[in-house]
């Protein structure tokens, strides 16, 4: 029978916002996990952070942290979110070449040099892209040398019931048994509630000047904008990205209103992507400029997702045979 993990404490890694904190304080084992710091080399990303979680936000570059630097934490789960763009269409897929590639590879190397002091569980998000990579192959083949058992899948916020598209890759990896098997991608896992759209757009800021596309954008890419409206209960966001408010079409969706089209706030892609209500960014414009608080949310996490793929580490002995799928 599978059983609930020792009690985690969490690295998060590369935390931007905070997607895998959020998580774990959603998971119905929480009281089991505690994060006990996280690391981003982003000032803005830790402005927000701290806004929201009481544990420490270290200013790491993770391409040149050193070992005795990250053996102090006193963490049994490593989380990973490292930057996607080497695997990614737009990021020309240059994988273990591109520059953004070497701090994940410096960690690969932390880890073979802890040994048998390396956190016994690891945790992973990235694009699709990033399992037929060389990086991953090279992570594989680092947990098999500390000997972690590994369990691999996608997951996308629309099959848990989320009304925007963004399908992700997850790793969950432990020394201490066998993680469960993801459960295969499917329209729908069921179960799952699917609140509309609707229920995550603020319509105070239908009239917000600063959420308007340029008439010029209009006119130039009308046929290539990906258009929603609020009253269709079936509609879906687009994957929202890092470019959103800076790149008109392939970053996200925009909103129809009675006034015209609008981008959707930062806030409402946060409900987007399952983050609390009481999650606070600090003061648009004024402490984070629209620009920044976009590239945030648009490198951030599904927080559903990563709760379901984090319940991945209820172990399974080693020699216990696995399920086909598990929800």
């Amino acid at each position: 029978m599978p059983t609930p993990p020792d009690s985690l404490r969490v690295f998060e890694l590369y935390s931007g916002l905070g997607g895998c904190a959020a998580a774990l304080a959603q998971a119905s084992w929480r009281e089991q996990a505690q994060v006990v710091a996280a690391a981003d080399q982003n000032p803005y990303a830790r402005a927000a952070y701290t806004l929201n979680f009481p544990h420490p936000v270290l200013k790491f570059n993770l391409a040149k942290v050193r070992v005795q630097e990250l053996a102090t934490i006193e963490a049994n789960l490593w989380w990973l979110s490292p930057p996607c763009q080497p695997y990614t269409r737009r990021g020309h897929r240059r994988d273990d070449e591109d520059p953004r590639a070497r701090s994940l590879l410096h960690l690969m190397d932390i880890l073979e040099q802890l040994g048998p002091a390396a956190p016994t569980s690891l945790a992973l998000e990235n694009v699709p892209g990033f399992a037929e990579s060389r990086c991953h192959r090279r992570l594989r083949k680092t947990l098999d040398k500390l000997g972690f058992l590994v369990q691999e899948g996608q997951l996308c916020p629309s099959e848990l019931g989320g009304a925007t598209r963004r399908r992700r890759f997850f790793l969950v990896a432990s020394r201490q048994g066998r993680p469960l098997p993801f459960p295969r991608p499917t329209a729908e896992i069921p179960g799952s509630p699917t609140p509309p759209l609707s229920a995550h757009v603020d319509p105070s800021m239908d009239d917000l000047e600063d959420l308007r596309p340029s008439e010029k954008i209009l006119q130039a890419y009308s046929e290539a904008l990906s258009v929603v409206n609020r009253e269709d209960p079936q509609a879906l966001t687009a994957c929202f990205t890092a470019a959103y408010g800076r790149s008109p079409v392939r970053s996200g969706s925009y909103l129809s209103t009675p006034s015209g089209l609008r981008r959707f706030s930062p806030r409402e892609i946060l409900n987007f992507l399952g983050f609390p209500p009481g999650y606070q960014l600090p003061p648009i414009p004024r402490d984070l400029p629209w620009r920044k608080a976009y590239q945030l949310v648009g490198n951030s996490l599904s927080v559903p997702c990563v709760t379901l793929a984090l319940s991945r580490l209820r172990l399974l002995p080693a020699e216990e045979e696995q399920p086909s799928a598990e929800s």
